[in-house]
């Protein structure tokens, strides 16, 4: 806590801020500035009252990712402007808290847009870029990380640096979940379209084997794509799914016309935006008790869906056009959001496991899935490429995402099936996406990201008193505060004075 002789700047607040799942409360000295000098006033106020501080987008994170109970938030909300859109390049240079469907409004018309887009169209680059997220185009696109030109980059000791992707730091930045000082701006690669338009084809898939045959024409033939799977299914049914898939369409339209289409379907948006947060805020309660007898529920459930897109793809009903903003961002809005779905002691889980591995890893994650007495009410597969950061998600392979209802009975016992599932992960050599944890402990954390002490290392140099940390940090065991090895290594490395 800062000394009370100290006066906090008028943008700072104490405020009660909560994980996107909604089963982490907290309370934190909110920051939002609008300008860089202001970041600085932050830094030195927190530097000099003793208060960490974690960097904060929209908010859109899972876990604990951007959450610092009883510490200091910058909340980089405000800082939102477009700064630069150079068409010729397919560039846009854009400030920390820039939403990304911001982005689209000021580029889709001109027949570009930003791959690794996930379906949280509030999401903000700079949360996008420390949480190094994917979108349903991960095979073809890569992870946030692929789409990132250069940033600018504050220091814990208000210096302000360029760093591009041949500098030696970029590969600790993007993807480090805001250890490093604060993502002031960044310039990203869009990458041209035809339209703003995609056909939607929706595959029906009997079993595990059938799903990867298909997945591999799809990586092909289309452009986007992601798998409802149903973790309920049994023997030879195991992996039934349904497959997403989308690829961009010709459409001969003008500028005009597309800005008119465009500019409903971000009305849409909105308004299924809003319908879907009151609708779900009213029956909430009423999908929380269906989900105490979940497994019989989400059985019938996941039967009766397969069931009737395996009706639809049979008479020739399973394809149509629509705008790649509704595939991509609509259900968000209109599937009930995770804290619904997965309730007051809930989480998810996303992890990744190798292509070369991937019919055998389904199989038993599926196995240890209904396993547990609380198998996850949703299950989604994406295909993704490897990148290069120290605390890398993507690879060479496929990912599962699971939301997770634990009843209070069940809680220990649907840990225990957890944990199995990351040790099943880290055995395959897999990992497990950042910004939907809040579960990870410290043994299993460094399993899963063996080069966390790389980050450390640059941390050590770039932010000796460990300014930089978040409940995530501290949780899995890489905050400075908690580490006296890492303590005495920076008093020893410091310059004598």
């Amino acid at each position: 806590m800062p000394s009370d002789t100290l006066t906090h700047p008028s943008f700072m607040q104490w405020k009660e801020v909560n994980s996107l799942v909604g089963s982490i409360r907290t309370r934190s000295l909110v920051a939002r500035p609008t300008t860089i000098e202001q970041c600085r006033a932050v830094l030195d106020y927190c530097r000099q009252g003793g208060m960490t501080i974690c960097v904060r987008g929209a908010g859109r994170g899972y876990g604990d990712l951007a959450l610092n109970d009883g510490q200091a938030l910058l909340d980089m909300s405000a800082m939102n402007r477009i700064l630069d859109i150079d068409e010729e390049n397919g560039r846009i240079t854009v400030e920390a808290g820039a939403r990304l469907i911001d982005i689209y409004r000021a580029v889709h018309h001109r027949l570009l847009m930003l791959p690794a887009s996930p379906t949280e169209s509030h999401s903000s680059v700079a949360g996008a870029i420390c949480a190094n997220v994917n979108g349903k185009d991960g095979w073809h696109h890569g992870s946030f990380a692929h789409q990132v030109v250069r940033l600018t980059h504050l220091l814990a000791s208000g210096e302000m640096i360029e760093i591009d992707r041949s500098h030696e730091l970029f590969n600790a930045v993007v993807g480090g979940i805001g250890m490093l000082g604060v993502i002031v701006a960044a310039t990203l690669q869009l990458r041209p379209i035809p339209s703003p338009y995609v056909e939607i084809n929706r595959i029906p898939v009997p079993n595990v084997d059938a799903l990867l045959a298909t997945m591999a024409q799809i990586e092909t033939s289309h452009d986007a794509a992601v798998v409802w799977v149903d973790a309920y299914a049994r023997g030879p049914r195991v992996g039934r799914s349904v497959i997403h898939a989308a690829k961009w369409l010709e459409r001969d339209e003008t500028e005009s016309q597309r800005r008119q289409a465009l500019e409903a379907g971000y009305e849409r948006l909105d308004r299924h935006r809003h319908f879907g947060l009151a609708l779900h805020e009213k029956f909430g309660p009423v999908l929380s008790l269906m989900l105490q007898s979940q497994r019989f529920m989400m059985n019938s459930f996941n039967r009766l869906y397969y069931a009737m897109c395996q009706l639809a793809h049979k008479t020739g009903h399973s394809s149509n056009s629509e705008l790649f903003l509704r595939f991509n961002f609509e259900a968000s809005f209109t599937v009930p959001p995770a804290y619904l779905v997965c309730g007051p002691s809930g989480y998810t889980v996303q992890l990744t496991f190798p292509r070369s591995d991937a019919r055998e890893a389904i199989i038993e994650l599926m196995r240890i899935c209904r396993s547990s007495p609380c198998p996850p009410v949703t299950t989604i597969l994406r295909a993704h490429k490897p990148d290069d950061c120290l605390i890398s998600f993507s690879e060479d392979g496929y990912s599962l995402n699971f939301e997770f209802h634990p009843k209070k009975r069940h809680k220990a016992d649907s840990r225990k099936a957890v944990d199995r599932l990351i040790d099943a992960t880290v055995r395959r050599g897999g990992k497990i996406h950042l910004a939907k944890d809040q579960i990870l402990r410290p043994e299993q954390f460094y399993r899963v990201y063996p080069r966390y002490r790389d980050l450390l290392e640059i941390k050590r140099r770039l932010d000796p008193d460990g300014l930089f940390t978040s409940d995530l940090a501290r949780r899995v065991g890489i905050d400075p505060s908690q580490d006296r090895h890492w303590q005495e290594q920076t008093v020893n490395s410091r310059p004598p004075t």
